[in-house]
């Protein structure tokens, strides 16, 4: 019984993050007066957009900031308003929770996912420095997201605070820390070196992948290894977790089997093995469920229950 209920947890955390059959949220903020302000800029960038749902106006109130998905070249923020999705945000408020949607720039040739990564944690610090404006705690923010938003969502909560104490710029001082991560079909890692030993695949057919992911990419610069260590150096969260770390919830809903793309690699149930072994071995707090290797965590807890018990 206690495994068709986690089975079921699943399968209700994983849908939140489709990005079909998106509602009219326009008309739901008109006809229930939800207090929402769209498309406010914290960046300069087009891109540099979220939406934000505020709790109570008269009061500071928990914030939970939603990361798309897309492997870093497409989606948006609107993907937080599909059915199962909205749901989700409904309950949120309704529980004193404040919610926020961003939109970030995608991949380029010059420096790969890291203007996207650095985007989010731009969003993040932006909130943090208008959380008075915006009736925001700021001393409990939460990140969320799904595949590419699942990796920023964890770079952002396992690497150290990467607020710029001696910066000009105010919203570079504020802090990067977070009260909890949540992430839906997560990598453990982005050094594809570990995928490959992960997975047992071999270097030709992992080379395949990585060539169809750079794309139009510049091959030269991409696969240079002494260029390659520098830059998963950057974006790498995997070995930066500690015990110093906030808890965090993962599910994987990917099927064991060998990928057929890096999307399909992305979403391995056995990341999600990985970052349980490490949790463990940190005595980090951990809710982790994937369901394509019979993983299911012990507490039985949804996803709801884990965001409220943290950020209440």
């Amino acid at each position: 019984m206690f495994r068709i209920v986690s089975i079921l947890l699943i399968f209700l955390s994983y849908s939140i993050f489709s990005q079909k059959n998106l509602i009219n949220v326009d008309s739901i903020i008109k006809t229930d007066n939800y207090n929402v302000i769209k498309n406010i800029e914290y960046g300069e960038a087009e891109r540099n957009v979220l939406d934000l749902w505020i709790a109570n106006k008269n009061k500071n109130s928990p914030l939970m900031i939603f990361i798309h998905g897309g492997g870093f070249g497409s989606g948006s923020k609107e993907s937080a308003y599909s059915k199962n999705n909205f749901k989700r945000v409904e309950k949120m408020i309704e529980n004193g929770i404040s919610f926020a949607t961003i939109n970030y720039r995608f991949k380029n040739n010059n420096d790969g996912i890291l203007i996207s990564l650095n985007d989010a944690k731009r969003a993040l610090q932006f909130l943090r420095y208008n959380s008075d404006k915006y009736k925001i705690d700021k001393s409990k923010i939460g990140v969320m997201g799904s595949s590419a938003g699942a990796t920023s969502s964890m770079w952002l909560g396992f690497f150290d605070d990467m607020a710029k104490l001696n910066s000009n710029d105010p919203i570079d001082r504020e802090s990067t820390r977070v009260s909890l991560i949540i992430g839906i079909a997560a990598a453990h890692t982005m050094d594809l070196e570990r995928w490959k030993e992960m997975a047992n695949i071999d270097k030709e057919y992992m080379d395949k992948l990585v060539l169809q992911y750079i794309g139009k990419f510049d091959k030269e610069k991409w696969l240079d290894n002494d260029f390659k260590k520098k830059y998963i150096k950057k974006i790498d969260f995997f070995d930066q977790m500690d015990i110093n770390d906030p808890p965090f919830f993962i599910v994987n809903f990917g099927k064991n089997r060998k990928p057929k793309n890096i999307a399909d690699f992305h979403h391995h149930p056995l990341h999600a093995k990985e970052l349980k072994i490490k949790a463990e071995s940190l005595n980090m707090e951990n809710v982790i469920y994937a369901t394509g290797i019979g993983l299911f965590d012990k507490s039985q807890k949804g996803m709801n229950e884990f965001i409220f018990e943290k950020l209440k």
